[in-house]
C-alpha cells in the first residue's frame, strides 16, 4: 500500500506539542495506549500506529483525551471499545467520527483527520454501550451510574482504543488502555512517541 506522505515524526511532534494543554496535565492517573496494527484482532497487516492519551477529571464526570495516528489507508472513525487483550468488544465511546455510516449517534464526537491529532473530551452523554456487555449506554448517553461503570473498566485495563480505516474496517490500529506511572509520577516519554513508520504495502 501507498506510503504516507506525512511521517510518523512529523505527527509525534505534533502531537507532543500540545501535551501542554492543562486539562491534560500530568497526574498519577494518565491514562496511555500504543496502538499498532498487530494488536487487532484479527491482526490488521499496516505500518501504521498511533497514541491514545487521556486523564480522568478530579470529579470523575469526564475524561480529557488526546488521540494521534498516521495511518496506511483512510480513517472512518476511531471508538473505546469494552473489551481485554486479543479480543474484539463493543464500541462504548466514539472518539472521532467521519461521514454516513460512520457517524457517532451521539452526534458528540469530533471529526476524524487524515491523519494528527484529535482533542476531545467525553462524559456519560458519550457512552452508547454496548449494552450486550453490561454498560447500558444509548445514542442520547448513558447515567451516572453506568459512566462510573465504564470508568471502573477503563482503569482496570478492560477497553482498548481503535482506529479503524478503509483497508481494515474492524481497525487499523489498536492498543490497550493502561494506567501509566512514570518515574517520580511523570509519563515515560517512550509512551509518547508514535513508533516509526516502515515500507508499506
Amino acid at each position: 500500500m501507498k506510503q504516507l506522505k506525512i511521517t510518523a515524526p512529523v505527527i509525534a511532534l505534533a502531537f507532543i506539542a500540545v501535551l501542554g494543554v492543562p486539562a491534560l496535565a500530568l497526574t498519577e492517573e494518565t491514562l496511555t495506549a500504543r496502538l499498532m496494527g498487530k494488536q487487532e484482532a484479527p491482526v490488521c497487516s499496516t505500518t501504521g500506529s498511533g497514541v491514545f492519551r487521556a486523564t480522568i477529571s478530579e470529579d470523575e464526570t469526564e475524561v480529557a483525551y488526546e488521540l494521534a495516528y498516521a495511518l496506511e489507508s483512510t480513517v472512518t472513525q476511531s471508538h473505546i471499545h469494552l473489551g481485554q487483550s486479543g479480543v474484539s468488544g463493543g464500541i462504548s465511546v466514539w472518539l472521532c467520527q467521519t461521514t454516513t455510516p460512520n457517524v457517532d449517534p451521539t452526534g458528540l464526537a469530533p471529526p476524524c483527520p487524515a491523519s494528527g491529532t484529535v482533542l476531545g473530551t467525553f462524559t456519560k452523554a458519550n457512552v452508547i454501550g454496548p449494552v450486550g456487555q453490561g454498560i447500558a449506554g444509548t445514542p442520547t448517553g448513558a447515567s451516572a451510574e453506568e459512566f462510573a461503570e465504564l470508568l471502573r473498566a477503563i482503569r482496570r485495563g478492560f477497553t482498548y482504543a481503535n482506529v479503524h480505516s478503509l483497508i481494515c474496517p474492524s481497525g487499523e490500529v489498536r492498543g490497550q488502555i493502561i494506567k501509566r506511572r512514570g518515574e517520580n509520577g511523570h509519563e515515560d516519554k517512550e509512551d509518547l512517541a508514535i513508533p516509526e513508520q516502515h515500507s508499506g504495502h
